[in-house]
């Protein structure tokens, strides 16, 4: 049993600098002073409040996510950080899977808890004084539950221990500089596991003040980079595209550290908003599973075509089928060593066994390293398919297809072919005016592919469907072909 490492991590922060803007929302700021004050205050209402060790939070981006969060691990508790854009159904599992005490929410979210007919409480938003609560013990290694994207299959509970999430954190801290000086742009869903961990706990237990917009509007985040002089955006390839095509001015000489995650960055993205930002994309590679950062470039040393190399205290290696290492510049599949690894999926042994394997976890992502230690992603595993006897990456085929004049972004899936095992389809976005028709995209095909990585059948489209996560929404565009 013991304490919260991450809430003594804050503690620390609020000690060396009480006085300092640790959030800001809108035209509200709080002090480190006053985030510990509601996070103590918080820990005593759900102390109070739920009896049981598990308990759900429930809250879209704003300044109280953080001291909830905070105040639930403050009450010993271990905090199942729910998506809000779950389905009804979808929640009432969670909830029964997490075996939750009950669920912390808003008054403008609980009728989506009533509905999935999940118990709830709704926080207290006057933080009333709490000064003689103190920091409980909690009887588990497990300290949060986090759900997967749920881009291949339904979300998963992942369980991470404070150790998962604070290696993780100063892993990042050694690899990129970050210190007590920066400012942190959060855009991302807090309740997954990049909003949460890195535009949240590792600014917090750095010191450094976050900047938490509630949603994501191009021209809300070139105001706010701007106006609060951010240093640090972490964002998904399709957020840095509008951004891109906000034709609002902004100020970005603050901005040091822009890094994209989640997916493949396409290279007219990165091209564009550096030509008009003045500064890089940087691509890295994570999983939830992995606290949840594995690789990521610099400013310094970035290569656009890589994720970049490992966090210094991990160690990532390419493996094949049969488990043994692969050389450099071959394709295997990333695995990751190291502190950040989760404990596992609870209430389900046989998928974590199946991921973690001699304390090894496998991302279920092929790729390569060179002899540099940089990351090469070539796509998930279960999307490689064979094509005439030839092995084709989906990720591959969409990047050719992304630099044919015109195409804005590209989707790329197989569908079964009983003459050649599989035949891929593309859905392509338009560039705003483009004239392009599937005649013109394959002869421009011809010029960057070949012949059976050529999708047989395209189908345009104005925009692309996404996740809660900002990734490409594969399985609904599988499903419009079904249909």
């Amino acid at each position: 049993m013991s304490t919260s490492s991450i809430v003594a991590a804050v503690l620390k922060s609020a000690e060396q600098y009480a006085d300092r803007i640790a959030l800001i929302g809108g035209e509200n700021n709080v002090s480190y002073r006053e985030l510990v004050r509601r996070a103590q205050s918080a820990a005593a209402h759900i102390a109070r409040l739920a009896a049981g060790e598990n308990v759900g939070i429930f809250l879209a981006n704003s300044i109280d996510f953080p001291p909830q969060v905070l105040g639930a691990l403050w009450a010993g508790k271990i905090v199942s950080v729910l998506p809000t854009l779950a389905p009804a159904p979808l929640l009432k599992l969670m909830f029964a899977e997490a075996k939750l005490a009950t669920v912390f929410t808003s008054l403008d979210l609980a009728a989506r808890l009533a509905q999935a007919a999940v118990p709830y409480a709704l926080i207290d938003p006057t933080y009333a004084s709490a000064k003689e609560f103190e920091i409980q013990l909690r009887p588990q290694e497990a300290a949060l539950l986090l759900y997967t994207s749920g881009s291949t299959g339904r979300p998963k509970a992942v369980a991470l221990s404070e150790q998962n999430i604070i290696s993780n954190a100063e892993g990042c801290k050694e690899a990129t500089g970050f210190d007590d000086r920066q400012v942190m742009l959060a855009i991302l869903p807090l309740f997954h596991a990049y909003g949460l961990t890195v535009t949240n706990l590792l600014p917090l237990m750095s010191g450094s003040t976050v900047v938490v917009l509630e949603r994501f509007m191009p021209r809300a985040v070139l105001s706010a980079i701007e106006q609060h002089r951010v240093t640090t955006l972490v964002a998904v390839p399709s957020q840095y595209r509008l951004l891109v095509r906000d034709p609002r001015p902004c100020d970005a000489g603050s901005l040091w550290l822009c890094i994209a995650g989640a997916e493949r960055l396409p290279e007219t993205t990165g091209r564009e908003f550096t030509q008009r930002f003045g500064h890089a994309i940087l691509p890295g590679y994570g999983a939830t599973e992995v606290a949840p950062v594995i690789s990521l470039n610099i400013p310094e040393t970035n290569r656009p075509a890589s994720v970049g190399r490992p966090l210094p205290n991990l160690q990532v290696t390419i493996r094949r089928e049969d488990d043994s290492l692969c050389p450099e510049g071959e394709i295997g599949e990333v695995c990751v060593e190291g502190p950040n690894v989760m404990l596992g999926y609870p209430n389900d042994p046989e998928a974590t066994a199946n991921k973690i394997r001699n304390d090894v976890f496998h991302t279920g992502d092929n790729g390569f390293t060179d002899a540099e230690g940089y990351i090469y992603l070539s796509g998930r595993a279960d999307e490689m398919v064979k094509i005439t006897g030839e092995k084709v990456y989906p990720s591959e085929v969409e990047s050719a297809l992304e630099k044919i004049e015109g195409v804005e972004e590209a989707a790329v899936i197989a569908l079964p072919d009983q003459k050649h095992e599989a035949r891929l389809h593309a859905f392509l976005q338009k560039k705003k005016g483009a004239l392009l028709d599937e005649n013109a995209l394959r002869i421009a095909c011809r010029e960057l592919l070949e012949r059976h990585k050529i999708p047989r059948s395209v189908t345009f489209i104005e925009n692309l469907p996404r996740t809660t996560t900002g990734k490409t929404d594969k399985r609904s565009l599988a499903a419009s072909i079904v249909c």
